[in-house]
């Protein structure tokens, strides 16, 4: 080792063979999930500047009720995962009763919001 390479403090441990860099460890199936929904939500965002940027002054009353869809479909998609696995909350039990209220609270969402915004690129 020349001089120049040489930490001037003299912190370096000439024996250590390990690599100081923490290895690679992916994301939870749960955090991928929460990023798609991110994405979802942030798609529906961007679609409502969207429509106050082409249709100025016009409102999207009753539309709000489709910000639940993603949020029921992802728990929807992490449920039947865990139920699959087998680690779902409440067991099978608490799992199906979680899919029941994921699949009403879509249907909610989409059959209140989706007339408001058919109504609302009505002329």
């Amino acid at each position: 080792m020349t001089d120049l390479d040489r930490d001037p403090l003299g912190n370096e441990d000439d024996n250590s063979t390990e690599d100081k860099t923490p290895s690679y460890e992916p994301a939870s199936f749960e955090k991928r999930a929460a990023a798609w929904m991110g994405v979802a939500y942030m798609l529906m965002i961007l679609g409502i500047l969207w429509f106050a940027l082409f249709f100025p002054g016009r409102d999207l009353p009753g539309a709000f009720p489709l910000f639940l869809v993603p949020v029921c479909v992802t728990l929807f998609v992490v449920v039947v995962r865990r139920l699959k696995l087998g680690t779902a909350y409440g067991g099978i039990a608490g799992g199906v009763t979680a899919l029941i209220v994921c699949l009403a609270g879509t249907a909610l969402g989409l059959l209140l919001g989706v007339p408001a915004l058919i109504a609302a690129f009505a002329p």
